[in-house]
């Protein structure tokens, strides 16, 4: 396979397509982080039309190969202020946090992954954020430079067990 042979198409998820978006990133997430309780599913996932498809100040977006289905995913919502290192860093409503990036690896490395930011920072234009933030992990593969690449600045790490990265990036309106 080779990145001319990869090109799906990236878009937001639509409703027919929910579950399947669901159990794509369920099962991508539980190859990645092994160490968590993959049998309850998170709260934006339990309730995903209030989450993702019903507000327009969030959005779940895919990329889907027609040989294989749902390859990629990628959503933000509003970041909550609930990270205490970051305290007091954004004003209520301007930033959008970056949820549920993943990319089968089996289509790693062939750019769905910057084309899946690409169509998110496309989409999140048009609400009323003024920055995106995320935070990522140290223990993952080439995430932080994954997410520089993207423009992403370092904010500040936490020295824990999740080597946790927090990043941002000013939204270009």
């Amino acid at each position: 396979m080779t990145e001319h042979q990869v090109k799906p198409e990236v878009r937001p998820v639509r409703s027919y397509e929910i579950q399947e978006a669901i159990d794509f990133a369920m099962r991508v997430r539980s190859e990645v982080f092994p160490m968590m309780d993959h049998s309850v599913l998170p709260k934006d996932f339990k309730q995903f039309d209030e989450y993702y498809m019903n507000r327009n100040d969030t959005v779940f977006v895919i990329a889907r190969s027609d040989e294989a289905g749902i390859i990629g995913s990628i959503g933000i919502v509003p970041y909550d202020g609930r990270i205490q290192v970051i305290e007091g860093r954004y004003s209520a409503h301007t930033a959008a946090e970056i949820v549920k990036c993943y990319v089968d690896p089996a289509y790693r490395r062939y750019g769905i992954g910057s084309r899946l930011v690409q169509e998110l920072q496309r989409t999140v234009t048009k609400m009323q954020y003024t920055t995106l933030y995320l935070h990522t992990h140290r223990f993952l593969p080439g995430a932080v430079n994954f997410w520089e690449r993207q423009g992403f600045t370092f904010i500040t790490e936490e020295q824990n067990e999740w080597q946790i990265v927090h990043m941002d990036k000013p939204i270009n309106i």
